[in-house]
């Protein structure tokens, strides 16, 4: 009986104990659907007729001989790479700023919060208020400028723009409260030795704060270009990948073909070259930037 116990507790201290709800949470919500994705990529798949019919490589053929999906993946790059340009540039210029134990600091650092924990469908529906072409508040701010009004959502010259817009918005919040984290980390004896050197203020964010919270740096950059691939909820509110589809972004075209148009195989074949993508680009990121973090 003795024994028993002793192993039973030391089955449940093991370290694979502990990362066993993990793992199955993880194999069977992310690794079997995408094993089922890239089957499906090589199949002519249609669940209504029962049809399950090996075609190779035919389902890449037909994406990249589609304008449509070609048109969609460069608004998907273009997305992700504006997207993590402004929004994590902003959110460590307004961590900069925040960085202090105030009461209004706090305050504004618990509101610029906000947007990151409302919901997708109560962001798009306020901002499509804010660039209604006729009553919007953002015509009337370029109004007040002499700047001609913008038809924003409805035309396909500013559709995209309006939803890296929305999207930087949304997550700048969340990506400068991390960022402040961060300097709250950084010695005060490092900027105390450089006033006394008489350091210069873009000295000392570039050979000290920059290279403090680099490792952040590269968390968000990584996690924004993960996210900017991953959009759908936008989209699917504000857009629905229109006009013409000029801000149509991957996830959404894979939704639209296989779940509205039932090519499942094409949906899949979509599916399979944005993880490939993603999975690179990634890894790109983090091997280029991490040599340049400061871990210590």
């Amino acid at each position: 009986m003795n024994i028993s116990r002793r192993t039973g507790k030391a089955a449940i201290r093991s370290p694979y104990t502990l990362i066993l709800p993990a793992f199955a949470l993880c194999l069977i919500f992310s690794v079997l659907p995408a094993s089922m994705s890239i089957r499906d990529s090589f199949y002519n798949v249609d669940y209504v007729n029962e049809v399950d019919e090996f075609v190779g490589l035919a389902n890449y053929r037909s994406i990249f001989t589609d304008d449509v999906f070609l048109k969609v993946f460069k608004n998907t790059v273009i997305f992700m790479f504006c997207t993590v340009v402004i929004s994590v540039p902003l959110a460590m210029a307004v961590a900069m700023f925040l960085n202090k134990n105030r009461f209004i600091h706090n305050l504004t650092q618990s509101i610029i919060f906000t947007p990151h924990i409302v919901s997708f469908v109560a962001v798009a529906t306020l901002w499509m208020f804010m660039m209604d072409p006729r009553s919007g508040v953002l015509n009337y701010i370029l109004g007040l400028f002499g700047l001609p009004p913008l038809r924003w959502l409805m035309d396909s010259s500013t559709s995209l723009m309006s939803l890296i817009i929305v999207a930087a918005w949304k997550t700048m919040g969340f990506n400068a409260l991390i960022v402040i984290a961060a300097l709250q980390k950084i010695p005060a004896e490092l900027y105390e030795s450089a006033r006394l050197d008489r350091s210069s203020p873009l000295g000392i964010f570039f050979n000290i704060t920059l290279p403090m919270i680099s490792p952040v740096f590269v968390f968000l950059v990584t996690t924004s270009v993960i996210s900017a691939f991953s959009t759908f909820d936008l989209v699917k509110f504000m857009t629905a990948g229109g006009p013409r589809n000029s801000s149509n972004l991957m996830v959404y075209w894979i939704y639209r073909t296989g779940f509205l148009h039932f090519q499942v195989g094409k949906a899949m074949a979509g599916a399979v070259v944005l993880m490939l993508f993603l999975v690179v680009v990634s890894a790109l990121n983090f091997m280029l930037m991490n040599k340049r973090a400061h871990y210590q």
